[in-house]
């Protein structure tokens, strides 16, 4: 079975993970997006970053690599634990928010298959 790779950034600041909504798909999700042919996961996260929410980011290392299945299709997701220059604010028309959240807002939000996936990790992380 042939997998889309995606790859993104888990941006924590003062105990909080920043997501970005998409209303589309109805749940939010850390900045990131698809890994072109050409490119590296590292590569594909700093670019995404700055195509969404228009900041440069430093990847610290990695958090999680894995599979996940949404709507029938199967997809390799590299999360990274990063750190942003500047203010964060969305840049792309399938995003309608942007926000921070602590360990106990997870819990109370709809997040993408990927991060409900490692949902208990992220919570020790911003504890």
């Amino acid at each position: 079975m042939d997998y889309k790779e995606l790859s993104g950034c888990l941006i924590i600041e003062e105990g909080s993970l920043l997501l970005i909504y998409r209303p589309d798909e109805d749940h939010w999700e850390v900045p990131g997006g698809k890994v072109k042919d050409s490119e590296s996961p590292t590569d594909a996260a700093i670019r995404e970053c700055k195509e969404e929410i228009g900041v440069d980011v430093s990847l610290e290392k990695p958090f999680f690599s894995g599979e996940f299945q949404h709507n029938n299709e199967l997809y390799l997701w590299h999360g990274y634990l990063a750190s942003s220059k500047g203010t964060p604010e969305v840049q792309e028309k399938k995003f309608s928010d942007l926000q921070w959240f602590n360990a106990q807002d997870l819990n109370e939000i709809n997040l993408s298959p990927n991060l409900e996936m490692i949902k208990p990790g992220l919570v020790r992380l911003l504890k």
